[in-house]
């Protein structure tokens, strides 16, 4: 009996010996972590703590840098323990020359907020990562964003950033100033807004008729498509016969008249900011776009805006097709990165960007109850639907300096239209073909 007793305690213990060398030896070196105080060579170590830096221009006149510091930002970073996101704010222009700047110096964002029209230029200097061949999410991610604004960063095969927001401007007009100028509505042709002009100059000796805060080709393009002009050909390759054509220059001259006769302003060094003006009836009209209505909602309460269609010429009513992207910049932090790329065109964030006049391109979030219900929206809409996109071609940003100084010779310096225009246009074939 005592034999057998010993027999089957040494069985035991043989069995107990053979389970614990089992568990000890298996793949994930669980006992060796047992064992020791230091963690094993292939357990899942903590996320690294990460500080991204994302540049932006969202505007500081209205609640749009708010809502990103104050909602967005710390609900990201409530999501993701280990990054952290230190924004930074530029206005529009000194961002872009930021970038310019930070390229050749070697000090760039990890993230940045892009005006459309940047893309092209900043991929041609090998400066964003390509979304679509880095991330496995890239289709899952995209899908949920409108197709038309997700084009402006696909360049050849690959798409370079995503959508944020998109936009258009409309005719904003002053329902007071044209009341008490014997005006009952918004002009909708090109005739009827230069005939509305000299009527509320009249009643308003001390103000203008419309308020235009630049000259560069987010201000112009507007003037020339809607007279059936244009900058450069359909195919980008010159501007010879569309800037320094009959159309634009027709319209270029009409423009240079009601400047000279006092009647348009707004882009001078001490003018009143449009905006500003147009809500303190200095200005009767203005072009602008969703985030004006934030912008009186959050400055001017006591002001009505009222806006329509912009007027329509031989072109019909065409307006520039605005928007930004939001691209990675970051060779370090590109996984990090891209999580807050995500997050920034989610619902959540699209939605709440919406609420202070930034339109949507998630696709959930455009119906979502709380964007359906801005209904100063829909005059957006419903332009978008006749705006045209900006050449996307790498030299923009230099040929909207030269258009920039073309029409502040023509409206400053009184130049002859023609001729100021016939040499930007040989200005720009020059940047194409460099």
């Amino acid at each position: 009996m005592r034999n057998r007793k010993s027999l089957r305690l040494i069985v035991t213990l043989m069995l107990l010996a053979l389970l614990a060398a089992g568990c000890g030896n298996g793949n994930n070196n669980n006992g060796q972590a047992q064992g020791t105080a230091g963690a094993s060579p292939n357990a899942e170590q903590p996320a690294e703590d990460v500080t991204l830096t994302f540049w932006h221009h969202y505007s500081t006149a209205s609640a749009e840098e708010k809502t990103l510091k104050e909602v967005l930002i710390p609900k990201f970073e409530a999501e993701h323990p280990n990054i952290r996101v230190n924004a930074v704010s530029f206005p529009w222009d000194q961002l872009h020359q930021k970038l310019q700047i930070g390229a050749s110096a070697g000090e760039l964002p990890d993230v940045a907020r892009l005006d459309i029209i940047w893309v092209p230029e900043l991929q041609a200097n090998d400066m964003l990562v390509a979304l679509d061949e880095k991330f496995d999410d890239f289709a899952e991610v995209s899908k949920e964003l409108l197709a038309g604004p997700l084009s402006t960063a696909v360049i050849g095969a690959h798409t370079y950033a995503l959508p944020l927001n998109t936009n258009t401007k409309v005719l904003f007009w002053n329902e007071k100033m044209f009341k008490e100028a014997g005006l009952n509505q918004a002009p909708a042709t090109m005739d009827e807004f230069f005939a509305a002009l000299p009527k509320l100059k009249d009643k308003f000796p001390q103000s203008w008729g419309f308020g235009e805060p630049a000259l560069r080709g987010w201000n112009v393009l507007p003037w020339l498509w809607s007279n059936g002009g244009d900058v450069l050909s359909p195919d980008n390759t010159t501007a010879q016969g569309y800037l320094n054509g009959a159309a634009s220059v027709e319209i270029a001259t009409k423009l240079q008249q009601a400047f000279s006769q006092g009647l348009i302003t707004g882009f001078k060094p001490g003018d009143t900011p449009v905006t500003e003006g147009h809500a303190k009836d200095v200005y009767g009209m203005m072009a602008e776009g969703p985030w004006a209505f934030a912008q009186f909602t959050d400055q001017f309460k006591e002001f009505k805006p009222m806006a329509a269609s912009f007027p329509a010429g031989k072109g019909g009513s065409v307006q520039v097709l605005g928007g930004e992207d939001i691209g990675i910049l970051s060779k370090e932090h590109p996984e990090e990165s891209w999580e807050f790329v995500k997050f920034m065109v989610s619902e959540a964030a699209e939605v709440e960007m919406g609420k202070v006049g930034q339109i949507p391109v998630n696709l959930k979030a455009m119906e979502h109850p709380d964007i359906k219900a801005i209904s100063y929206f829909a005059p957006f809409l419903e332009q978008l639907t006749t705006s045209k996109a900006r050449p996307p071609v790498s030299a923009w940003p230099q040929i909207d300096d030269v258009l920039n100084d073309a029409f502040m010779q023509i409206f400053l310096q009184k130049a002859d239209v023609q001729k100021t225009l016939d040499g930007a246009a040989q200005q720009i074939d020059d940047l194409l073909n460099a």
